[in-house]
C-alpha cells in the first residue's frame, strides 16, 4: 500500500511538472489547476521521512521577493521579474522534494508581499529541517556570471556580497512595519536553548551550501562562485540550516537566458532538490542513527 501511495504521488509530481514553465500574464485557469496540484501533492506527503529521502522531514522553500517587492527586471523576459521566476523555480523545486517523500512548505504560492522576517518565523513555528531561499542574482552593469549559496555571517564576504546584501534586505516600508523589528522575546532558558540550536544550524548551513552549490555546478554551465556568507535578514534567527541560493545572473547576457528559460529552470530545480536531499542522507540521517542509538534505555 505504501509503495502505491508513493506510486501515486510521483505521478502526480510528474503532472506538475508538466504543467510549470513560463506563466503568462494571464494565468487564471492554468493557475488554479497549479494550485491544485500543490495542495494533491501537500495532501499525500508523508509525516516521515521515506527511505529515499533519509533524515528529511519538512523542508520550507522560500520564492525570494513577491507582490511590490518585485527584485531585478528580467532582461530576456520582458515584463517580469525575478520574483516571477524564483516562484517558478521554487515550485518544481518543492516538486521533486515531493516526489522524494519529503513534506515541502513554500512561504508563498503566490505573487503577494511577504515579510523576511515571516519566512524564517514560518520555518522556525513548522520546526523545519531545512530552509532554502531561491533568488537571482543581478548587477547595474552585466558582467558578474554565476551560481553562488550564501549562509548567515556577521558580515559579507566581500564588497560583491554586501551590495547584494544591501538589495536582498530592501524590502516595502509597510510590510517591514508589520513585520516588527527584531525576534520574537524569550526567557532565559529559551534563549539557551535557541542559541545551542542556531550553532549547530549556522554549521550544518555551511555543509548544506557546499552540497548545493557541488550539485549547481554539475546542472549549471556557468561558473561556480562558491559558498559564501553575508548577513542576510532572511536567514536570521534560522534554528534550522537555512541558505539564501543565488542561481545565475538575470541580467547577465547568456546566463540571463538560461535561469528563465524552462529547460534552465528544470536543470536548476532537480540541482537544488538533489544537494538538499544529499545532505539529508549524508549530514541528517547519520546523526538522527546516532541519536537514537545513544537513547538511555529504562
Amino acid at each position: 500500500m505504501q509503495h502505491r501511495l508513493l506510486t501515486i504521488g510521483r505521478l502526480l509530481t510528474i503532472g506538475r511538472l508538466l504543467t510549470i514553465g513560463r506563466r503568462a500574464p494571464k494565468r487564471g485557469p492554468a493557475r488554479r489547476r497549479s494550485a491544485l496540484l500543490v495542495a494533491v501533492l501537500t495532501l499525500w506527503a508523508p509525516l516521515q521521512a521515506r527511505a529515499d529521502a533519509p533524515g528529511l522531514r519538512l523542508v520550507v522553500v522560500d520564492p525570494g521577493h513577491g507582490g511590490a517587492n518585485e527584485g531585478a527586471p528580467a532582461r530576456f523576459d520582458p515584463g517580469r521579474f525575478e520574483k516571477h521566476h524564483t516562484l517558478a523555480i521554487a515550485e518544481r523545486l518543492a516538486a521533486h522534494l515531493r516526489a522524494a517523500g519529503v513534506s515541502v512548505v513554500m512561504t508563498r504560492e503566490e505573487d503577494r508581499e511577504l515579510s523576511l522576517k515571516a519566512r524564517i518565523g514560518l520555518a522556525n513555528r513548522l520546526a523545519a529541517d531545512v530552509f532554502v531561499s531561491v533568488h537571482l542574482n543581478a548587477t547595474e552593469r552585466a558582467g558578474p556570471v554565476g551560481h553562488e549559496t550564501f549562509f548567515l555571517a556577521v558580515s559579507a564576504t566581500d564588497e560583491a556580497a554586501r551590495r547584494l546584501v544591501a538589495f536582498e534586505n530592501a524590502e516595502p516600508t509597510a510590510v517591514a512595519h508589520a513585520a516588527g523589528a527584531g525576534l520574537p522575546e524569550a526567557d532565559a532558558v529559551q534563549d539557551i536553548l535557541l542559541d545551542l540550536t542556531r550553532q549547530r544550524a549556522h554549521g550544518d548551513a555551511g555543509r548544506l551550501a557546499a552540497l548545493i552549490q557541488d550539485r549547481m555546478t554539475a546542472a549549471s554551465p556557468f561558473p561556480n562562485r562558491g559558498v559564501r556568507q553575508a548577513p542576510f535578514f532572511v536567514l536570521m534567527g534560522a534554528a534550522m540550516p537555512a541558505v539564501v541560493c543565488e542561481i545565475g545572473f538575470i541580467n547577465h547576457p547568456r546566463e540571463g537566458r538560461f535561469v528563465v528559460s524552462p529547460e534552465g529552470q528544470i536543470a536548476i530545480a532537480r540541482a537544488l532538490a538533489d544537494g538538499v536531499l544529499d545532505f539529508g542522507r549524508l549530514v541528517l540521517a547519520p546523526r538522527q542513527v546516532h541519536e537514537v542509538s545513544h537513547v538511555p534505555t529504562p
